[in-house]
């Protein structure tokens, strides 16, 4: 009876990564992800500076295995870091550089495309993928405007505000990482560079961010 019980058991664990491989390919899956931003110091045009402290965000994705190797999905990511910079006057301008700080908002949305490298539960990875950015800043862009609004149950409201700088720019990504099935959940690191095109001399923008994803898988 208890050579049974053994024998057994040696059968499930050498079953388990098989069992594993099955649950991961042909399965949908659903994650989330807390997101850290590295700080970063940057030069631009005229001498003006700026450095960002370590951000962080959170995101979801969306995904479904072809096979025990690769990987498609959609992924949303939101991330906010703050900045202090220093503005150099133009030519002609006299004035003194200003010092002056803010925070900065970015939303994405990317399509990713993943590629395991084993076909084991632990895994190393590599993953790219491409989609739009939207950046929201507290730069502002013109002086003070005052408008005035018809309110539901209040009536007239008016509010003064400061217009500031949001664009939305195409982005890309690539990263590595590694990946754990365990049953029906997932656990994946990684390291990601995400490239951004901001514009004006300095072209595009890239920042290292690290991700930890967790989430489960289904048929």
């Amino acid at each position: 009876m208890k050579l049974k019980k053994y024998a057994l058991l040696a059968l499930l664990v050498c079953s388990a990564p098989a069992m594993a491989q099955m649950q991961r390919a042909r399965t949908y899956e659903f994650y989330m992800s807390p997101i850290f931003t590295d700080s970063k110091s940057q030069s631009f045009e005229g001498g003006t500076s700026a450095r960002t402290d370590q951000g962080y965000g959170f995101g979801v994705g969306f995904g479904y295995n072809f096979s025990q190797n690769l990987n498609a999905a959609v992924e949303l990511a939101w991330s906010e870091v703050y900045y202090r910079t220093t503005l150099q006057p133009a030519n002609g301008n006299l004035a003194p550089a200003i010092n002056s700080s803010g925070v900065i908002d970015t939303g994405t949305l990317r399509f990713a495309g993943t590629w395991n490298i084993l076909s084991t539960p632990l895994t190393p990875f590599v993953t790219a993928g491409g989609g739009w950015t939207h950046v929201y800043t507290d730069i502002p862009i013109g002086p003070p405007q005052n408008s005035c609004w018809y309110y539901p149950w209040w009536g007239p409201v008016c509010t003064t505000y400061v217009p500031t700088q949001n664009t939305t720019k195409f982005s890309y990504n690539y990263g590595a990482g590694v990946r754990w099935d365990i049953g029906p959940w997932l656990v994946r690191g990684l390291v990601n560079e995400q490239k951004a095109d901001s514009g004006g001399a300095n072209g595009s923008t890239t920042w290292t961010q690290w991700r930890l994803d967790f989430g489960m898988k289904w048929r």
